[in-house]
């Protein structure tokens, strides 16, 4: 009887150890994914000047159960600054979006996701000056120059979206950015992309 029960113990923690390891080594902690930045337009002079190209979204999973997993990021998005005029040349800028978020496990392949964060964009211009010709073109006063000028946006970011996994590793991700940067200047956002659980 003792031999039976020091066998019972020795597979039942030898099953667990195993156990355990499958676990940790299927407990993915990274999200990684590259986006279309979608860009619409909603005048103001974010969308009105800005076209969206690419995204990139890491992830970091802080807590993981059946119902849910929570998790801090970093999303970064390509803004191409549209042609205004010969006078004015708008830089192409990159916005940086650190945040939070809580994924919903509603199925194994289907899971939503919200994410809430702070985005950081500035806009960087130049303005050029005609050469005026009046009196001596060689006077510094009437001579042509560039004037470079930035103005920051900078707001709360609310990122509704879901990914849907074709197996446990790979995914396809589609999201709505909102950025209320200020009372008439309201950002929207989409990314398509896919990614990389690892």
């Amino acid at each position: 009887m003792k031999n039976i029960i020091i066998l019972s113990l020795l597979l039942l923690l030898s099953t667990k150890s195993n156990s355990q390891e499958k676990v940790k080594r299927d407990d993915n902690k990274f999200l990684i994914s590259l986006h279309y930045t979608g860009n619409s337009r909603n005048d103001n002079f974010v969308s009105d000047n800005y076209n969206g190209i690419l995204g990139l979204n890491a992830h970091y999973v802080l807590f993981n159960n059946e119902l849910i997993s929570v998790q801090g990021g970093l999303g970064l998005d390509y803004f191409q600054g549209r042609v205004i005029d010969n006078q004015v040349d708008l830089k192409n800028r990159v916005m940086v979006n650190p945040n939070f978020g809580i994924e919903f496990n509603a199925s194994k392949t289907f899971k939503p996701f919200f994410n809430l964060g702070y985005s950081f964009f500035s806009a960087k211009y130049v303005i050029k000056t005609t050469n005026l010709n009046l009196f001596d073109p060689m006077d510094p006063a009437f001579q042509s120059g560039n004037f470079e000028e930035t103005e920051s946006f900078n707001s709360l970011s609310i990122n509704p979206g879901f990914r849907l996994y074709f197996n446990d590793k790979i995914y396809f991700q589609t999201d709505y950015k909102y950025l209320p940067i200020e009372s008439n200047i309201n950002s929207h956002i989409l990314a398509l992309g896919i990614g990389l659980k690892f």
